[in-house]
């Protein structure tokens, strides 16, 4: 495999067969990604993606299927303790930290493949410092 950086936030992947001959080039784009050169059957082209986004996605803590639909976390860190949460690019949660009640509250969009246990999956990754606690500059 090898990786080629493109302008403005593409990264094509370079996957070679294991004689080397053939290849396929995925392709991540503003947070899409997709099969740009190559056919693959359909479970294998999904399965590919998969791995790559769980080796080379690292703004993603999670990615889970519902209703047969691969859903991509995305976890961003905002000013102030602020976390919004959004899901195959859509904003469906908010978490912040209360420093008086020195505690964390939620909002979560009821349109929303995440339930509350996924909320407090990332409430305890963000208490150990798996996902980033301030907003760097």
């Amino acid at each position: 495999m090898t990786i080629d950086d493109k302008s403005m936030g593409m990264r094509d992947y370079y996957l070679y067969d294991k004689n080397g001959k053939s290849f396929y080039i995925f392709r991540r784009s503003q947070g899409e990604w997709e099969l740009a050169y190559g056919v693959l059957a359909h479970d294998i082209k999904e399965a590919c993606i998969d791995a790559l986004i769980r080796r080379f996605d690292h703004d993603s803590p999670e990615l889970f299927y519902s209703n047969g639909k691969r859903n991509i976390v995305r976890i961003s860190v905002k000013k102030g303790g602020i976390w919004h949460i959004y899901v195959n690019n859509v904003y469906v949660a908010s978490i912040q930290y209360d420093l008086f009640a020195k505690k964390f509250e939620y909002y979560l969009d009821d349109n929303t493949p995440l339930t509350k246990d996924h909320i407090e999956k990332y409430i305890g990754m963000i208490e150990r410092g798996e996902i980033q606690w301030k907003k760097e500059r």
